[in-house]
């Protein structure tokens, strides 16, 4: 498979970001509003999720490919395969989100961008699993991919600066 090296490089920046989120959730000092720790536990399930995700994602092509089977095949079954991970985490943050609507103000620049991205994502997975990549489709693949690290990314950063952001009001408080 000739994207093998970008592949599993795309995989090791997914891991990053699971982990790093998972460390980060590990040294945060507890919230005194529910609602923020709420906020907080969905940002770090979506980035956990989309970034396994991810890594599993990126890994699939190779795998496929070691069958011998013919690239366009290949990247046509990973595309689906990403496709039900992808959609399953979308299925998965909703029914999870549910509950606890109206518990706190959406986080709107998040929500932009993450179905901006989602698009992207979904389209370029799309165009490769009905066979409209015309040639490309490890290109749309990994575009596919990379929207994928774009979003997990971006709610990484978010999550973080909750954390700070928490941590440094109950400080003021507490003064």
């Amino acid at each position: 498979m000739p994207n093998t090296e970008t592949l599993l490089s795309l995989a090791e920046i997914c891991a990053a970001f699971a982990g790093f989120a998972a460390l980060v959730s590990a040294l945060r000092r507890k919230s005194g509003r529910p609602t923020d720790a709420l906020h907080d536990l969905l940002r770090l399930r979506l980035v956990i999720s989309s970034s396994v995700s991810g890594v599993a994602a990126a890994l699939i092509p190779i795998g496929i490919a070691g069958f011998g089977m013919e690239t366009e095949l290949a990247w046509r079954l990973a595309a689906f395969a990403f496709l039900i991970f992808d959609n399953g985490i979308i299925v998965s943050f909703v029914r999870a989100y549910a509950p606890v609507k109206g518990a706190f103000e959406p986080d709107r620049l998040a929500v932009s961008l993450f179905s901006v991205l989602e698009a992207l994502e979904q389209i370029s997975l799309l165009a490769v699993v009905l066979g409209f990549s015309f040639g490309n489709a490890a290109a749309l693949y990994v575009t596919a991919l990379i929207a994928n690290i774009c979003q997990a990314g971006f709610i990484f950063v978010r999550f973080v600066g909750s954390t700070f952001h928490h941590e440094n009001q109950m400080i003021v408080e507490e003064a």
